[in-house]
Parts: C-alpha cells; sequence; structure tokens
C-alpha cells in the first residue's frame, strides 16, 4: 500500500502524466469511492488496482466530470464486448488482464514489458499489444470491439507496460521473479 501523492509522484515520473491533471482526476476518483479518501490526518493509500484505474482515468483523456464514468466503463470491459453471463470465471475482463500483464512486466518478463496498452479516448475500449503482434481487446459488452463506435475519428493513448510496472515498482517496491 501507498500513499496517493506517492502515486501521483510516480506516475508522473515513470508516465509522463503531469501531476496537475493527475491531481483532478483523483480527486473525482474518490468523490466517487472508487479510490479511497484516507481519514482527517491520515492519507489516502491506494493499492496496485487503485493506481491502474488511475492510470486508465488518465490514459482516457476524459474530461473531470467524465473521469469515473471511464473508470466504470473500464472494469465492464470484456473480451471483444461478449457477454461473459454464465461463462467460466477465468475468462479475464480488462482490469483483471491489465493487472495480470502488469505483474508479469514486473516480475521481469520481456514480452510484458515490451507490451503496449492502448486506452481509447473517444470510445470505450482498452487493447493490449504485443510485441508478436497479438492484439486482445476490450470493450463495453455488447459493443464490436474490432468496429468503430463513432463515425468520426478515433484516438487513443498507448501505454508503454514497461512504464506501468516500473511506476508500481517506484511506489510499491520492486517484485521479486
Amino acid at each position: 500500500m501507498a500513499t496517493l501523492n506517492n502515486a501521483l509522484d510516480a506516475i508522473e515520473q515513470h508516465i509522463g502524466f503531469p501531476r496537475s491533471r493527475s491531481t483532478g482526476i483523483s480527486r473525482r476518483l474518490q468523490e466517487a469511492g472508487i479510490l479511497p479518501s484516507g481519514a482527517p490526518g491520515v492519507p489516502p493509500v491506494l493499492d496496485e488496482d487503485g493506481v491502474l484505474d488511475l492510470v486508465v482515468a488518465l490514459a482516457s483523456d476524459t474530461e473531470l466530470h467524465t473521469a469515473v464514468d471511464a473508470v466504470r466503463a473500464f472494469h465492464g470491459m470484456t473480451p471483444g464486448g461478449a457477454d461473459l453471463n454464465g461463462a467460466p470465471g477465468t475468462i479475464p475482463n480488462a482490469p483483471i488482464a491489465i493487472a495480470v500483464l502488469v505483474e508479469s512486466a514486473r516480475a521481469g518478463v520481456a514480452e510484458a514489458r515490451a507490451s503496449k496498452i492502448a486506452v481509447s479516448c473517444n470510445w470505450r475500449a482498452v487493447a493490449i499489444h504485443r510485441p508478436n503482434g497479438d492484439v486482445n481487446r476490450f470493450s463495453e459488452v455488447g459493443k464490436a470491439a474490432t468496429h468503430w463506435q463513432s463515425s468520426g475519428h478515433h484516438k487513443s493513448i498507448s501505454l508503454s507496460v514497461a512504464a506501468i510496472a516500473d511506476a508500481l515498482d517506484g511506489i510499491f517496491g520492486k517484485v521479486s521473479a
């Protein structure tokens, strides 16, 4: 566990999201109960999942008032937008798939460290790009992850999994392989 301030500093240092922006986004996520708020004289403490939620909110490049919706949509993203009701619990949703990938990168797995995560900015989707060319796409249930969800352009931000892993190592310490 680490303080929110440590997380914001590491995100700025390793991933490049400015502290001024991440402070506002984190405040919105705290107000919605997605991130912990702390208590008088006690700083908010985050776990790895909370940091990943904050990174996804920042990468979705959304306005402050829609940051909470972006994280909630991220939590509901499934492989290809498939309805997983009644499916085995071993099929990961987007947060689980990304957490597993980042943990592998923290443990030093070269393929994981060389991977990229693309977070859509103008429609709800996330894609994991592996160095061998494989792409795993996640979107909201019922949305086709391989088709445009709007009639205009598509904008996404690509994140280095190695940078996210390094940020988490900076916040929580190194993971032994």
